[in-house]
């Protein structure tokens, strides 16, 4: 069984989730199921004219997952995922949506419809073991089908962006144990939405045992997107991200880390609609400290730490958005309690 809970909290954006996972094994079939519950509030100011100087608005979020993994033999292992979820992805999906809602009930605007996200996944994945406890190959694929809150933009008419989008993952990775003290990860990716290009992405991760009790896990990737064939520009999205996390065995209980994480992006591409919501080019950056107390049937794990959030200025054509796209600094905790039985 597993219980965590984490926030990200600023002065005027608050974002919390909580979730439980129970799990059981067999000989050969093990699976487990989660519950996770998101809260977001949220305060809302826009530039805009027509809206209000400043709105509180807040939701949640609910999901439930099922993993069910089957070893089909010693060296095969299958793995099938589900998942279904209610309310809106993240909060700038609720920022975007409080927005033009209300601008939507001004006088002489058409009335923004009423929206009800939510969404569902289903993926499956094949791992073989080609070493002996020491090489393994992962192939996935997984299908996302999401009702969102479409962009909007009021001219003669409303005129609504896209409300629901399908999309397909397709993931190869390699897993090897290349000395006692060295374990890699190498993992590509490959998205395709609807009426966007391919999304290609490569990360990889090292984990390396410095000494007995020193453990040094590095983490980088990178992620490209061309725009699709129909728009009439020359963009390209790209990503990229590192990470880094060293943790010491303080007692044969105790372990304490410290960890940064860096990301940055060229912005997502504009959408079609005159006022394009799309966020600008973005830098973030995390560093925090970690206690981890480690029992034998049960852990506790504690992280905490600031995170900033640094965007380039909002696409002139479009500035009712720049109180989303601000640059902020974040105070970042985490909670997780694990036990078996």
């Amino acid at each position: 069984m597993n219980i965590s809970a984490e926030g990200l909290f600023t002065s005027d954006f608050q974002v919390t989730q909580y979730t439980l996972q129970y799990g059981h094994d067999y000989e050969a079939t093990q699976w487990d199921f989660g519950l996770t519950y998101d809260k977001y509030r949220i305060d809302v100011r826009s530039p805009d004219v027509f809206f209000k100087q400043e709105i509180s608005s807040d939701t949640e979020r609910k999901m439930a997952q099922l993993n069910l993994t089957h070893s089909l033999n010693d060296r095969v292992v299958w793995q099938g995922q589900t998942s279904y979820y209610d309310g809106f992805q993240n909060f700038r999906m609720l920022w975007l949506h409080t927005y033009y809602k209300e601008k939507g009930n001004a006088a002489g605007f058409e009335s923004y419809p009423k929206i009800s996200p939510h969404g569902y996944q289903l993926g499956t994945q094949l791992r073989w073991e080609y070493l002996p406890a020491s090489g393994y190959l992962e192939a996935g694929f997984s299908y996302y089908k999401d009702w969102i809150a479409p962009s909007a933009t009021w001219g003669q008419e409303l005129e609504l962006g896209r409300d629901v989008i399908d999309s397909f993952a397709y993931r190869l990775a390699s897993e090897n144990v290349l000395s006692p003290r060295l374990r890699s990860l190498l993992e590509i990716q490959m998205t395709d939405t609807m009426a966007r290009e391919k999304r290609w992405g490569v990360q990889g991760s090292l984990n390396a045992a410095l000494c007995e009790s020193l453990v040094l896990r590095v983490q980088g990737g990178w992620v490209t997107e061309n725009p699709a064939s129909e728009v009439e520009t020359s963009e390209e999205f790209e990503a990229f991200f590192a990470a880094a996390t060293l943790e010491h065995n303080w007692t044969d209980a105790w372990l304490v880390s410290v960890f940064g994480r860096y990301y940055c992006d060229t912005g997502e591409f504009q959408n079609s609609l005159p006022a394009s919501n799309a966020p600008p080019e973005l830098e973030s950056c995390q560093v925090g400290l970690g206690t981890r107390w480690v029992g034998e049937k049960a852990s506790v794990k504690i992280t905490a730490g600031p995170y900033f959030t640094r965007y380039e200025a909002a696409d002139s054509d479009a500035p009712f958005f720049e109180d989303l796209y601000k640059s902020r600094d974040w105070a970042a905790v985490q909670f997780a309690f694990s036990m078996q039985f």
